[in-house]
């Protein structure tokens, strides 16, 4: 993400959080990659964002017991 190429790091962290589906940082890193509140701190157009999926992600964190998915759920509505 640091580097722009976020199609990339979606794929590596949506590998990671299904490797690891235990992981809420896993989970939080690939919706990260489609929050639309994050996506221009990296420098991509919002063209990538999807709010949708990023939610999708956070609310399996959340499941998990991440309190900061909470909180990222709710920035995005």
């Amino acid at each position: 993400m640091v580097r722009g190429d976020v199609m990339r790091a979606r794929a590596l962290y949506e590998r990671a959080a299904t490797i690891h589906p235990g992981s809420s940082a896993a989970l939080i890193a690939a919706g990260k990659t489609y929050d639309p509140n994050f996506l221009p701190i990296f420098g991509s157009s919002n063209s990538l964002a999807d709010p949708v999926k990023a939610g999708e992600w956070y609310q399996r964190a959340r499941a998990l017991g991440d309190p900061a998915a909470a909180a990222l759920l709710a920035a995005l509505r």
